[in-house]
């Protein structure tokens, strides 16, 4: 499975592509759902580890609804804290609209679909079909899916890194975790 953070590496991707959503909306809800994975874990004794927040379902409302509240209450705190931004230009980035949550549903949705490829149990539409569904997991092996998409996202990282850190040091923190 890609390590959560790497689910950011597509998020930068398509806030390339579409910069007019919010890139911390997109950040925080590429990796809300691995929130239910210890969750989930604890409370069925290891047995289940991923399901709501996995689904495309849960991707475009729960996921969406706890991304919303993490990005406007929590992201511009943390950030600012943990890398001395001006918490009040995070907290204009990070502001209730109809562009924030359509960027939290695109970015869980984001997760859902890398973690389709990798895992052996996808529930990509629970509640409504149980069964797990396979159809993008890229080879039978799953060691070698989760090798390929793993050094894919690791590949992408590592070039939005180095794009921004050529564009200068000034400000790098503020456009790699605000935009």
């Amino acid at each position: 499975m890609p390590a959560t953070p790497l689910h950011c590496s597509v998020v930068y991707v398509i806030n390339r592509w579409k910069e007019r959503l919010s890139l911390p909306g997109l950040l925080v809800s590429s990796m809300v759902p691995d929130l239910e994975i210890p969750t989930l874990f604890l409370m069925t004794g290891g047995l289940q580890d991923r399901l709501v927040l996995h689904s495309l379902l849960g991707a475009g409302t729960l996921c969406m609804f706890l991304s919303v509240l993490l990005t406007v209450f929590f992201y511009p705190h943390v950030v600012s804290f943990f890398f001395k931004l001006d918490r009040k230009k995070v907290e204009k980035k990070c502001r209730l609209s109809i562009t924030l949550i359509l960027s939290c549903v695109i970015g869980g949705l984001s997760h859902v679909f890398i973690d389709s490829m990798t895992h052996e149990f996808n529930p990509v539409f629970y509640p409504i079909v149980k069964e797990s569904f396979d159809t993008f997991v890229l080879t039978n092996d799953l060691a070698l899916a989760t090798a390929i998409v793993r050094y894919v996202l690791i590949g992408l990282l590592i070039l939005f890194f180095v794009d921004e850190i050529r564009r200068g040091t000034k400000d790098f923190w503020m456009r790699m975790l605000v935009g």
